[in-house]
């Protein structure tokens, strides 16, 4: 019979995080789609004041290192943020059919986070460039590396580092870059105009949350988890005494 209460409250207490978590970053995706909609360079973007979401269509990973699709942000992104890549694209059967992403700084620094996608084996890598060590992989994984069922995360915050996220799991968990404003985001696929094309169908999308913590709906889930994890190991205390009370 606990058993069965206590199963009971798991499922009550973990659809109430849901549901809650639900309530506050609905309100502010469903304002971030309404408050603003435009066209930036064939890109579908939407915004709000914490909140900026943008797709591009398959062919950008059609364009090469030197004609890449750039989205450029109004303001750059310099507090904390947390960027979600969803890939929903159709890949050429290729070993070499790869989609390339660059997050940047506003020049003149030369600092950006580069993440590939590749079709064979879902191949994976991080890189980072900074002006002091250059370009270095900090993460390379030749199969199974990310994937299409969850997005990719990437989050900055001055004080906490560079965190990424390959859908997965945690590839890189708090990478000190001497903070990182985020600029623009380029995207490609070919190595140089000749080479064919990586994509048939599809979309990239990115949505990005940036700005204090506290303005965000997110700062509270966290919050909201402790409440009830710790009324979880309340009824537990509680179930225990009951127990040894009928020994």
């Amino acid at each position: 019979m606990h058993g069965n209460s206590l199963l009971y409250f798991f499922k009550y207490s973990f659809y109430m995080g849901v549901f809650v978590y639900l309530i506050f970053f609905s309100n502010s995706f469903i304002y971030a789609q309404n408050e603003f909609e435009s066209t930036e360079e064939n890109l579908n973007v939407t915004k709000s004041k914490s909140h900026e979401r943008f797709v591009v269509p398959f062919s950008a990973s059609n364009t090469d290192r030197k004609n890449p699709v750039i989205h450029t942000y109004d303001i750059p992104k310099d507090v904390s943020w947390i960027l979600s890549i969803e890939n929903n694209m159709t890949y050429q059967n290729s070993s070499e059919a790869k989609t390339i992403i660059k997050l940047m700084e506003n020049k003149p620094s030369e600092k950006f986070i580069e993440l590939a996608m590749f079709e064979h084996n879902e191949k994976f890598w991080v890189a980072v460039n900074t002006n002091e060590s250059g370009y270095i992989r900090v993460h390379e994984q030749d199969t199974d590396g990310w994937s299409r069922d969850e997005p990719i995360m990437v989050a900055h915050a001055n004080n906490q580092g560079l965190t990424i996220t390959n859908g997965k799991r945690i590839v890189i968990d708090r990478l000190s870059l001497d903070g990182f404003s985020l600029g623009s985001i380029a995207i490609y696929g070919k190595d140089d105009t000749d080479s064919p094309l990586n994509t048939l169908d599809g979309y990239l999308s990115f949505d990005l949350l940036y700005g204090n913590p506290r303005d965000s709906p997110l700062y509270f889930l966290p919050i909201v988890m402790l409440v009830l994890v710790g009324g979880i190991v309340l009824y537990l205390l509680k179930i225990k005494k009951r127990d040894r009370d009928n020994e």
